[in-house]
């Protein structure tokens, strides 16, 4: 008897099958095949095929049905047991996250999805530059594996790199962390002499779209792929190399199970298949810096980087304020940049809180809180108090819910807040741009009136909508997340609360800082300017910044992660264990992960939020090892959701 694995794409293990007689020249790793599932035929995957060996199986199995195509590749079957093992999770749970799905069933009309339009201005390669590429093509020819970390001195470097190195590549994929990100590179990959052989896959593609490019790319009609994170999986047969851009970005770690990194899956797949994979990025993450300062990564960095823009701190504890977050010496900055009128200037101001306020007692001077997490609610004009952790939400109350003082008063700013007093003070146009607005663009509400009706939209992102004229004067205020404004256009940055970042209650707190403050930096025009308010001025994080000294910071960030044990010195996951049992205390549970753990070093527990609906408590742990832990809990009847290499610790 001759036996295959079969994965579906369902939270399920592999399941084994005998293979028919007439089948067994044609069963390989990687063949999609029709199999019994439940009653019903299904579409899976080969994982492996075997003889059964003598007495390992009594009883009859069921048998494969047909063979349908080669789905991946046998370099793919490892890459997916691997995945499934580093991230402790089964095989058909990765194999649903995968592109595998679009061609499980066919549409009628598949969709090529034409590309937006994008300018881009290439600046001029330096002679070290040219080095690079030149090393990695030589090794793509050569086909061996290495991975280069290219520490791009701007956004616009970045891009230009990519675009150079893939001249005369036979077939690549290429990940991008955001949607825009792999539309302007699809756009942009238009112009090479195979243009017409890339393909794009992310998930604001209609599904008619996401099929013409998985179902092109068996065909042959497509070599090179560009797309988020799922792209990492894409089944090209042979690839000749794999690019990371953005490798810094979180958005390459899946906050779903199976809760992979993007990043660390595509150097392993180079490694794999035996084929160079390139990360790029401007502010390059420190487990990446550290593998390149071990020699584990091949750094591409040039000597001759260039200076950045201006960057200035404003004290909050000495200067004198007109608003909340809102200093005087930073509103006559803004004064002065915007009534430059040749060209017309604009400005942008960044605070990291959605909404208008908090909601404070004057009297026994607590905030309001929300009742199931107990974080403070946020004041949203027209909506009431709104939770941004759990998302319970209330009416605004006329008197204090601890005392029953009536005297209560905003506390702190959003950026509805911030819209408020910069149109108070400065009379000119305001654009505000966070995810409440996008939320309303998106499910067709009204359109809010900061919106700037006069801007184009772009079909590919609702929040291009909020694109300023550039053609008149304006702020755009916003958090860091959904700005949307063109490179190179702003003449100052005002970020309002970067403390906010830097005091986080995370391990890694200082370093998303800086590469947000380096994201904000490709945003100023050449005479710009960056103004940052603080009250902690001497924190060593202001330092570098001022200097533009990133591999100065990474450097000092590596002794204090060496000097606490935390990656890249060490690996972590973290366990989520929920349950419905009232009796299980934190004690309990530091008692049953010790006693499966050992000598393991823990972290925690903690009760947090539930995450997912039906259960009533929700513990966190951080271990150093999350295998042995697993099992024991499971039998003990609480549900386990672990995170391999978390990005939040």
């Amino acid at each position: 008897m001759h036996l295959c694995d079969v994965v579906f794409p369902q939270n399920l293990p592999p399941l084994t099958y005998s293979v028919p007689e007439k089948l067994r020249p044609s069963v390989k790793a990687g063949m999609m095949v029709l199999a019994p599932l439940r009653g019903k035929i299904k579409k899976g995957m080969v994982l492996r095929h075997y003889p059964s060996g003598s007495g390992t199986f009594k009883g009859r199995l069921n048998e494969i049905v047909e063979i349908v195509m080669p789905a991946y590749s046998p370099a793919m079957t490892e890459l997916l047991d691997w995945s499934t093992d580093y991230y402790i999770t089964n095989q058909g749970t990765m194999l649903k996250s995968m592109p595998f799905k679009e061609i499980l069933k066919a549409v009628r009309k598949p969709r090529h999805r034409p590309p937006a339009a994008f300018e881009f201005d290439p600046p001029i390669p330096s002679e070290e530059e040219t080095d690079f590429i030149n090393e990695i093509s030589a090794l793509v020819r050569k086909g061996v594996y290495r991975t280069f970390l290219y520490h791009a001195p701007g956004d616009e470097h970045e891009t230009a790199f990519v675009l150079r190195l893939l001249q005369g590549i036979r077939s690549a994929l290429i990940l991008t962390p955001e949607v825009m990100d792999a539309e302007l590179l699809y756009s942009l990959l238009q112009g090479l002499p195979n243009g017409n052989r890339v393909c794009t896959y992310h998930g604001e593609m209609k599904r008619t779209e996401r099929y013409d490019s998985i179902e092109g790319i068996y065909a042959g009609r497509y070599d090179i792929v560009v797309g988020t994170r799922p792209v990492v999986f894409a089944p090209l047969f042979s690839p000749s190399v794999i690019i990371v851009t953005k490798e810094h970005n979180t958005a390459y770690k899946q906050e779903q199970s199976p809760r992979y990194h993007g990043r660390d899956v595509a150097v392993m797949r180079g490694f794999i298949e035996k084929i160079p994979v390139v990360l790029t990025s401007v502010s390059p993450a420190v487990e990446s810096c550290y593998n390149s300062f071990n020699n584990k990564y091949i750094l591409l960095r040039q000597r001759n980087r260039g200076t950045g823009p201006a960057v200035s701190l404003i004290q909050l504890r000495k200067a004198k304020t007109v608003a909340p977050f809102l200093s005087l010496r930073l509103l006559n900055s803004l004064k002065a940049a915007i009534n430059k009128t040749d060209p017309p200037a604009g400005a942008m101001v960044v605070i990291q809180r959605r909404g208008y306020s908090m909601l404070k007692c004057d009297d026994c001077e607590e905030i309001e809180m929300c009742v199931e997490c107990q974080t403070p609610l946020v004041v949203h004009k027209g909506e009431g108090l709104i939770c941004h952790l759990c998302g319970y939400s209330k009416e605004i109350p006329q008197s204090c819910s601890r005392c029953g003082s009536f005297k209560l008063s905003h506390f702190g700013a959003g950026t509805e807040r911030i819209e408020e007093e910069l149109k108070k003070h400065l009379g000119i146009n305001v654009v505000r741009q966070d995810s409440d607005i996008s939320r309303k663009l998106k499910t067709g509400s009204q359109e809010p009136e900061t919106v700037n009706r006069s801007a184009k939209p772009v079909k590919t992102s609702s929040e291009e909508a909020l694109l300023p004229d550039s053609t008149a004067r304006h702020i755009v205020v916003g958090t860091l997340k959904a700005r949307r404004v063109p490179k190179k256009s702003l003449d100052i940055i005002a970020f309002l609360n970067p403390d906010l970042l830097l005091n986080l209650p995370e391990v890694r707190a200082p370093e998303k800082l800086v590469q947000e403050i380096y994201s904000l930096k490709g945003l100023l025009s050449d005479k710009g300017r960056l103004l940052l308010q603080t009250e902690i001025p001497w924190h060593p994080v202001y330092k570098y910044l001022r200097n533009w000294d990133y591999m100065g910071f990474i450097k000092d960030e590596l002794k204090v992660r060496k000097e606490n044990t935390m990656p890249p010195y060490t690996k972590l996951a973290t366990l989520c264990i929920y349950t419905n049992d009232d009796t299980f205390t934190t004690d309990r549970i530091s008692n049953t992960v010790r006693k499966s753990c050992g000598r393991i070093e823990a972290i925690g527990p903690v009760r947090i939020t539930p995450k997912i609906k039906g259960y009533s408590s929700c513990f966190q742990v951080i271990l150093r090892c999350a295998k042995s832990v697993k099992k024991v809990i499971e039998d003990a009847g609480m549900t386990l959701r672990i995170d391999v290499d978390p990005v939040l610790f």
